[in-house]
This record gives C-alpha cells, structure tokens and sequence, in this order.
C-alpha cells in the first residue's frame, strides 16, 4: 500500500513538471505555477473551498492570487511541499512561509514551520525581543504548542534574561504576567524574582498602572517579608489600592497564615528549578544551594552505582527528563529524573571528552582523529557522523572544548607541530562547526593563542574559551595557564579578554578558576562552566570578592557537574 501511494505521489510530482494534465495555472506576482485542482483541494482547504463551492474561480484556467504578503519564492515553496512532501524553510523565510500557509490553510506546512521553529530557533539563546516577535507570530496564527514551547524555554531562562536591557525595555506586562503565572520559572529563590519585577516596573514610570497585576503574580507568599515592606511601603506604592491591599495580606499571612486562606496559593513552590549537582560513583550526589553557598546532600537523587565511571574525564548531558552521562572510556549511562533510574547504555567505542545535545542525538565529542557519533534518543544506538580530514601530517590536534549553539555543534582542537627531536610548537587553537542538517564539518577561525584542555561555553550569543592551557606534553595538558578568549562577528574573530576585576592568584579559589566575561563571572571547576550570578557594572574598578564562594572548590577532581531540576529536600 504505501509503495502504491509513492508512486502515485511521484507521478503527480512528473505530471506537474512535464505539464501533463495539469488543469489550473496559479498566478503570483508575474509567476504562473501550473497544478492540479485535485492535488490542490486535497492539501488546502483553501482551494478545496475555491474548487467545490461554485467560486467564479472554479472554472479559470488562471487564477490569479492577490495577496501581496506572498511572494512567488513563498508559494513555490508551498506547491513543492504539496507536491514531495519536503520543505525548505530556514531562519530567514521561516516566518513568510508560515503566513502564506496560514492564508491559504495548508495545515502541514504550518506545522512543519512550527517544528521548525521549536526544533531550530529555540535551540538558540533567545533574547527577548526574539522572545516576544515569536510569542506574537504564535498567538496570530493560533499554535499553541509553539507559544508553549517559547514560553518554556523563557520561563527556564528568567534567571538570564531578566538581567538584560531588553527584559527592561521591551518586555510587556501581559507577556511578564504570563512568564510570572508559570509554575517552571527558574530563578535563585522567589524574592529574587520580586526583585526582578520591582526592577521591571522602576524602569519606566508608566508601568505603575499594572504593578499590581504583575506583583499578584508573584508568590509573594515566598518572597521575604523585609524585602516586601521594603521595595512596596513606599509613597508611590501607597496611593495604590491594590497594592496595600497585597502588602496588608502578606504581613497578615506571615504572621497568622490562617487568617489569609486566599494568600496559600502564593506559597505555592514552584516546579524544581535548576541547580548545580556534584555526582561521584558510589557516593550520594550534592547539590550546591545558592543561598548559603554549601554543598548539601540531594536525598531526592539515587546514589549511582557505576562502576565504568571511577576514573578519567567524564561529561554529561541533560535532555528532557534524562541526565546522559559518559566517562573517558565510552561507559555510556542514563539517570532518569522521573523514574530516579540508573541504567546502562551501549557502549561508545572511542574516547569520549564531551557530550552534546541537539535535537534527538547526543554527540560524543572526542580525539581528533577517531570517526565521531552521535547517540540517537529513539532508535537507542550510536550513528557515525563524517569526520574531520584536514588535519596536515606535520601537526597534532588534541581536544579543547565543545557545545552547542545555533543548532550547531562547535569544537576547539588545540594544535601543536610535531618534531622528532625537540618540544612541540605550539600553534593557536583550531574552531570546528558541524551542522547536522548538512553532516558536514568546517573551520571556522584560529584563537589568538594556544588551547589545551579547555572549556568551551556561550555568553551573551558568543562562544567563548576559557580554562586550559598552553601547551601539552606527554599527551597532558600543561604549561601556563590559557586566556580568557571571545568569539563573535559574521567571520567569527576572536579577542582576548582582559581579566580586570578578578585577582590572579585566589587564596580561596585555588582549586578552580575565575574568569570575568561580559561583566559575568564564571567558575570554571571539573572543565565545567558556572555563573555566579555576579555582574560587573560598567566602569567598576575595584577587584570582585569571591571568598564567599570557598566551598565551591570542596569538590573532589573526579566529580561530575551538571545542573538538573530536582527537588532539593525530601
């Protein structure tokens, strides 16, 4: 049956091409697109309304179609889809094949590009202007998976972007109110998201006309009493009916909670947000509580019994509901969240330096010269990808860092020139992208200096390259320490970034390295990059105080470090 349907689906394609039995010419712009009505009607219900309801058009040879959002580059897209079944859509026509489809009802090709969309651009760090145009383009044209889908990945990024210029600006209050009424909202604790708001409404002063909605979002009921009565017993706030109205509940309720029945449902935790997780085989995982700066002890996590993962470099990768975890020797694992399981994986068959996520793979990122796979999450078995060829006999590649950005996986191989009878040179390091639509590798640019062993990481839509060091020996890492590096611009250039506000030798922090990136400062432990939270203000000149963040180091060399959303308490 289905072979008889192809070749019913590929004549009609033929039909088109040679002119045969086409009864129709669709006219865009000064375009003509020869087809079939059938064909047509059984697509779109546009057309099947055109053809079947006794429309002047029903009998036209040429039907001219006037809308003018639709070029005739879009509605070729359209028709060929109709047609094979394939789109060819990208992040620059996207948005224009959506609104064509959307008017002439071809509901698979909305669908398509709202996959696309969900699958491609999310996987991006949006900002939120970004944010909002999808949110809109969403709500027009009714796909509510795909509003779902950019909520949510908002709502797991508050913590990030609330901090920026375009949160403040740009950010309406019903779009506010709707990340706000999200149970998955991410952030340090619930007082930092009232700080966040406070900070939201100060910015521009007509936005004192729906404090109050914004607020009432809050769980206000988790906030801390002091930081309430702070930022709302204020002159402005008080002409405010409804906001005395709040900040008079929330001083009943934590005082006598029982007199305010109504105000529970504000201290309604929300789902487990994301914090920093140590696993080590063999011993109970610890989380890193934000607060009080402590590794504590996470019950909610079963102690992982995996024995392939004593020793040597390890990674992990968190997709959905699923923590993937690989040592230096291809043991391949998965925890899962839901069930709290571990459980073995198939084998990887080379060295294994890094895991990376992209869509429905997981791809294991190790030496050079071995043929590099990825880990498909439904058929359940390693798939080779195409390797890297352009490595000249006269030099060595060794591994420098990966992720993910754009839907593309970028890795930094350091590069030394190899001599028989003397110290390697050593030569700047070496950016690699693969592109998985394409199966294809391609290089990029050379960092301004050498690589070894470092952390390769996204800040502010860049790549950056952090940890390391310069030189290697013996196959290890050694040497001084690398720079701080930035990538960025359509040729991806890269510059050193000046570690001003972090103090070069640390008494607290010797285990692990500071680094200032973008006015943020990092962590970088166990080759694993973490945000302080702490921001730079532009101008500042005195050194950033870390001794607060001690306990940080208090991990052991073999731990692995992650961040999952997990219940902290039992």
């Amino acid at each position: 049956m289905f072979s008889h349907f192809n070749v019913l689906v590929k004549k009609c394609a033929q039909f088109r091409e040679e002119g045969i039995f086409t009864d129709v010419q669709l006219k865009v712009g000064r375009t003509l697109f020869p087809a079939h009505r059938m064909v047509l009607a059984a697509h779109s219900d546009y057309f099947y309304a055109m053809f079947s309801n006794g429309m002047k058009e029903t009998n036209q040879e040429v039907i001219e179609l006037r809308d003018e959002n639709m070029s005739s580059e879009t509605f070729k897209q359209i028709i060929d889809y109709i047609y094979s079944g394939y789109l060819r859509i990208n992040k620059e026509n996207v948005f224009q094949v959506l609104a064509a489809a959307d008017h002439l009802q071809v509901t698979s090709v909305l669908q398509e590009c709202c996959d696309f969309l969900k699958r491609e651009v999310l996987q991006c760090n949006l900002d939120v202007r970004w944010y909002c145009h999808i949110c809109a383009i969403a709500e027009k044209y009714g796909l509510r998976e795909l509003r779902e889908a950019v909520e949510s990945k908002m709502a797991l990024n508050y913590h990030d972007i609330c901090e920026s210029e375009e949160f403040l600006a740009h950010l309406s209050a019903d779009k506010l109110f709707s990340l706000l009424s999200r149970d998955d909202l991410s952030a340090p604790s619930e007082t930092f998201v009232f700080k966040s708001v406070m900070q939201w409404i100060k910015h521009k002063r007509e936005r004192i006309a729906v404090a109050a909605k914004v607020i009432g979002a809050v769980r206000l009921g988790l906030v801390d009493i002091e930081v309430l009565i702070h930022e709302l017993n204020t002159r402005d706030f008080q002409r405010l009916s409804d906001i005395h109205k709040i900040l008079f509940d929330a001083a009943i309720y934590f005082h006598v909670p029982s007199q305010v029945p109504r105000f529970a449902e504000k201290s309604k935790p929300r789902a487990p947000s994301q914090v920093l997780v140590a696993i080590t085989p063999g011993s109970p995982a610890r989380y890193f509580d934000g607060v009080t700066k402590c590794w504590e002890r996470l019950t909610s996590m079963s102690q992982p019994q995996l024995a392939g993962l004593q020793a040597g470099y390890r990674t992990a990768e968190h997709v959905g509901s699923h923590l993937y975890v690989a040592d230096n020797f291809g043991n391949f694992h998965c925890y899962s969240l839901d069930q709290n399981l571990w459980r073995e994986l198939p084998r990887y068959p080379w060295l294994v330096n890094n895991l990376c996520a992209i869509g429905d793979y997981v791809y294991a990122i190790g030496d050079y010269n071995q043929v590099p796979q990825r880990y498909s999450l439904s058929q359940r078995r390693w798939q080779p990808i195409a390797k890297l060829s352009d490595c000249s006999d006269h030099e060595g590649r060794y591994y420098a860092g990966a992720t993910v950005f754009n839907s593309k996986l970028y890795v930094i191989y350091g590069c030394a020139q190899l001599h028989s009878h003397q110290d390697n040179k050593m030569l700047n390091a070496m950016l690699y992208s693969f592109d998985p639509q394409t199966n294809r590798w391609d290089f990029l640019s050379n960092t301004c200096e050498p690589h070894f062993d470092s952390t390769l990481f996204v800040v502010n839509n860049k790549l950056c390259v952090a940890g390391g060091y310069t030189s290697v020996r013996n196959n290890k890492p050694c040497g001084e320490e690398a720079s701080v590096e930035v990538c960025e611009g359509k040729y991806m250039y890269w510059s050193i970034v000046q570690q001003n506000h972090i103090p070069r030798i640390n008494m607290y922090l010797d285990a692990i390295d500071a680094i200032e990136v973008e006015g943020r400062v990092y962590f970088i432990i166990n080759k694993f990059p973490i945000d302080s939270g702490i921001r730079i203000s532009p101008g500042e000149m005195y050194p950033v105080h870390l001794g607060e963040w001690e306990n940080l180091a208090r991990v052991d060399q073999n731990d692995l470090l992650c961040y999952l959303p997990v219940k902290r308490k039992p």
